[in-house]
């Protein structure tokens, strides 16, 4: 039994990549065509079949197609087969898909190296896909069940952002650390403390208390610290680090040299334990009233992971801006509408070491009450198990408590989601220009019998400030902008909005709702264009999601193959984005071309 379980997880991880991977080339490019079953695969039962040319190569892919989405998810019906000019067809396994596309790509930019990167990431994402759907098998009900809470949901994303090529690529984790640190195999530890005298602390604060005196009152809080050890650091500040993060610090010149000169001590593992959130780096502890957010020497898709001193400096500066008329007027405007604060944090002054020891300090407002909250790619996520996502478990639930179809339970869900979402969100991009980088990982939804009843959203990399309104920002915070680099112009404000919260979060969803037989996608998109019809006339941003037929989309696999890290850079040059169908302004034609 557990050789064919074994066996399962295997092929389930590599059809998983596969349909991501394939999904983004298909929306990235356009390179394919509708065509007529195959003589040869008659005994294929599928919606419709498309045919995939590499011209470069001279093979052509042919990929039965079991659920065709308007909003450019689909789902594939396997296995998925190719050929050489008129020759035999052949199955694909998933190292032989990505790596002919790959080469395609290659070709296309007159390129004659490998993008072996790109393929050692794929090969990393799938492995650890299959280790995960093998290691929470006893978990398989409670990852789509109706009830859950925060870190639940948190720790459900076995297969990871469902339109990118690497979704679970992590390089520079052993096969231990990756049990013991990851979210998806729910280990616990302890932070790692550094004892840091006061003179080369960085750190700013919103709140009434430092920073320092933050992390010194939650040691001075926690039961399983020995006070009378505390006591001895008293003159240090006390400054957490991922345990990850360790030996990198150790093992640096400068931070040796701090130690020598007894600026710094390095005091071991403290206090209560912590784990994973989706994010990896953002720590939970059900003891806790904050999460902290950390530099880690692991790079997750596309980026090694490290607080930069903008986003350290931006979560601050929106702490602040919140607490101005703008935090009174979106509160009186939008109640169940937050905004999870980064009002905190800490870092060392050591040369050539800006990430190492960055500590964000975010808001828990899950502390104690985290019932049936959940990151909104957690209710979207394909069961690992061949079952029905979260959201299916709860729309079915409450269609079945109040005796009402499931497609008017799917309309009214959807409806209301908006109001939470979608309102506020355009209330601040309209009145004060803010956009916010709300992508499905980053919005947290609170649910009362099964509706959304509270929206957060959260990350202290996600903000865009629009240029034209930066002086009305400017009034209510005198030093917007000094530190944190969040100003950009309004059309790649209007781009970040556009791909992040329509394409990625509310088409994702609209595709969680197709996919797992909820209601048509093409009812919810309706719904959404009633929505932005109200806006329509006062809002270029929405003018061009009901009118455009294609619009810019963040490429995740190109920015993948130009081994971008998203991290890095300016605002307007952290991604590729590409031209792609825009399903609010016609309905998606099968014959994209090629």
């Amino acid at each position: 039994m557990e050789g064919t379980y074994v066996k399962f997880a295997k092929d389930y991880a590599e059809q998983a990549t596969m349909q991501s991977f394939l999904n983004c080339y298909l929306r990235e490019t356009s390179h394919f065509t509708e065509i007529e079953k195959p003589e040869a695969l008659r005994d294929l039962s599928a919606q419709k079949f498309i045919s995939c040319l590499l011209e470069n190569q001279g093979i052509e892919l042919i990929l039965p197609v079991s659920y065709w989405s308007l909003t450019g998810r689909h789902i594939f019906r396997f296995p998925l087969v190719y050929r050489i000019g008129n020759g035999a067809f052949n199955s694909l396994d998933y190292l032989t898909l990505t790596t002919l596309i790959v080469k395609e790509l290659l070709i296309d930019q007159n390129r004659l190296d490998a993008e072996d990167e790109l393929i050692m990431r794929i090969i990393l994402s799938c492995q650890n896909m299959k280790s995960y759907i093998e290691e929470r098998y006893k978990d398989k009900k409670r990852l789509s069940d109706e009830t859950f809470d925060y870190i639940e949901a948190e720790q459900s994303l076995l297969l990871g952002h469902l339109l990118h090529p690497t979704p679970k690529s992590k390089q520079g984790l052993s096969i231990e650390e990756d049990r013991l640190y990851s979210p998806e195999l729910n280990g616990e530890f302890q932070l790692h403390y550094f004892s840091v005298h006061p003179s080369i602390i960085l750190e700013d604060s919103s709140l009434s208390l430092s920073a320092s005196e933050l992390m010194r009152e939650e040691l001075q809080a926690d039961e399983s610290v020995n006070q009378e050890w505390l006591h001895q650091f008293e003159k240090g500040v006390l400054i957490p680090v991922h345990p990850l993060q360790v030996n990198v610090l150790l093992k640096n010149k400068h931070v040796v040299h701090y130690i020598q000169k007894g600026k710094l001590d390095y005091l071991g593992p403290v206090g209560k334990m912590y784990t994973a959130t989706s994010s990896f780096r953002t720590l939970y502890s059900h003891r806790s009233k904050y999460m902290l957010k950390f530099s880690v020497p692991v790079k997750i898709t596309n980026s090694l992971r490290v607080n930069q001193q903008k986003e350290l400096d931006r979560g601050v500066e929106v702490s602040r801006l919140l607490k101005t008329t703008l935090g009174k007027e979106l509160k009186k405007c939008h109640p169940k509408f937050d905004i999870i604060r980064d009002p905190a944090y800490l870092n060392v002054a050591i040369p050539d070491l800006e990430h190492g020891f960055a500590v964000v300090i975010r808001e828990n407002p899950f502390y104690e009450n985290s019932e049936n909250t959940s990151l909104v790619a957690a209710l979207c996520q394909d069961h690992a198990y061949g079952g029905k996502a979260r959201l299916h478990s709860i729309i079915t639930s409450i269609a079945r408590r109040e005796g009402r179809a499931i497609e008017k339970v799917s309309l009214e869900w959807f409806d209301r989601y908006l109001s939470l979402s979608l309102e506020p969100m355009l209330w601040l991009y309209r009145n004060y220009g803010i956009a916010l980088e709300a992508h499905q990982q980053n919005s947290v939804i609170k649910l009362s019998e099964g509706y959304p009843s509270s929206f957060y959203y959260r990350d202290n990399q996600g903000y865009y400030f629009s240029e034209s309104m930066a002086d009305k920002l400017s009034k209510l915070l005198p030093d917007l902008n000094e530190k944190s680099d969040t100003i950009c112009t309004d059309e790649v404000a209007n781009e970040r909005f556009r791909y992040y919260f329509f394409f990625n979060h509310l088409f994702g969803l609209i595709n969680a709702f197709g996919v797992n037989g909820l209601i048509s996608e093409q009812h919810l998109i309706d719904l959404l264009r009633e929505r932005l019809l109200r806006y329509e006339a006062s809002s270029p941003l929405v003018k061009s999601l009901l009118e455009e037929p294609v619009l810019p989309c963040k490429a995740n696999l190109l920015t993948r193959f130009y081994d971008m890290d998203e991290l890095v850079g300016s605002l307007e040059t952290q991604s590729v984005y590409t031209m792609v169908t825009n399903p609010m302004a016609q309905e998606v034609a099968v014959e994209n071309g090629s």
